[in-house]
């Protein structure tokens, strides 16, 4: 598993973070009363109705390889306009 940005807060060039450890039981969890979360140490945690309030946030770096926390959004608490989850499968 891998996070990716294409656009962020920062300006930085699209970037992509690896998994800490291969094979991570914390790459992405799910939960029936939230959206997806990414990694085990919240690295980014989208909440329900995420584009209504700012209880979603970010701080990448736990189970993903970054350093800079809150590059993605400015802060830790982010409203998110859109979110998009991809995922990317083998071949058959």
């Amino acid at each position: 598993a891998f996070l990716f940005t294409l656009k962020c807060h920062s300006g930085l060039a699209p970037t992509k973070m690896r998994l800490r450890q291969r094979n991570d039981g914390n790459a992405v969890l799910h939960h029936g009363s939230f959206g997806p979360v990414f990694g085990g140490g919240n690295d980014i945690r989208v909440s329900d109705n995420a584009n209504k309030n700012s209880n979603s946030s970010t701080y990448v770096g736990y189970s993903y390889v970054w350093t800079g926390h809150q590059f993605l959004t400015g802060s830790k608490q982010f409203q998110a306009s859109e979110v998009e989850v991809f995922s990317v499968q083998g071949k058959e």
